[in-house]
């Protein structure tokens, strides 16, 4: 069964609209027809079986027939990743898996080691949502990531109101001193690893700073990695 997004605004009592990009997929790479029934998902958490009713190059519109439960339910443990930018065909990466494993929002960072600089952020950024609302139409979740701006490291630490977990290959504890909670945020380096006066900051802020054994680990590994073990530890993959 395919599956479609609409936000809520095309909900308009028993039906539901598709954008045009949304339509162009239906009728020109998936071939669905009047009559055909398909998913809509309206990023939110909801998801419903609905039939389609009309195909138009502006838009098709569909009926709900019922509300269904999303194929990859929603995990009660909410993943805040932030983590430093790599170059793009990694960083992508990142994005696609931490959708994969439920994470709930998402914020690229720039660190003093990043490898690259930033230029045309905006456009960067939505590349970023595009790669996660694929991810989430893939992978059965009924609601979007959020992917934040990109910001730099010590104001983002300074803000940040949850408990923060900040992953690094030295001067940390284990596993077992994070605590056991409903929210957390994960922050993650670039190749480089971080500077002293990012870990300072860190624990300025009420970070615990976590290291992770022997183990070298690319960047990108270590945002996929870990935040697969916070999920099996703390959210619903066990």
């Amino acid at each position: 069964m395919h599956r479609f997004y609409a936000p809520r605004s095309a909900f308009m009592g028993d039906t539901v609209s598709l954008d045009v990009g949304e339509t162009r997929h239906l009728r020109d790479v998936l071939r669905q027809s009047v009559g055909d029934e398909v998913i809509i998902f309206d990023g939110e958490g909801r998801e419903f079986f609905c039939r389609i009713l009309k195909i138009s190059k502006d838009g098709a519109e569909t009926r709900i027939l019922n509300e269904i439960e999303p194929t990859a339910p929603e995990s009660s443990f909410r993943i805040h990743v932030a983590a430093a930018i790599t170059p793009p065909d990694k960083f992508d990466l990142i994005v696609q898996k931490c959708v994969e494993l439920g994470v709930h929002q998402f914020t690229p960072l720039v660190t003093a080691r990043c490898e690259i600089r930033v230029k045309d952020g905006s456009k960067k950024l939505e590349r970023w949502q595009r790669i996660a609302f694929e991810a989430a139409k893939q992978c059965g979740r009924a609601r979007l990531m959020a992917v934040n701006r990109i910001v730099d490291f010590q104001p983002f630490v300074e803000a940040e109101k949850s408990q923060m977990v900040m992953f690094s290959e030295r001067e940390g504890e284990g596993f077992d001193e994070i605590s056991r909670l409903s929210h957390l945020t994960a922050l993650y380096g670039p190749k480089g690893g971080w500077e002293d006066s990012e870990l300072t900051a860190a624990r300025a802020g009420g970070a615990s700073i976590i290291t992770f054994g022997g183990r070298i680990l690319r960047a990108e590994t270590a945002a996929i990695a870990l935040t697969a073990i916070l999920q099996h530890r703390f959210g619903d993959m066990n």
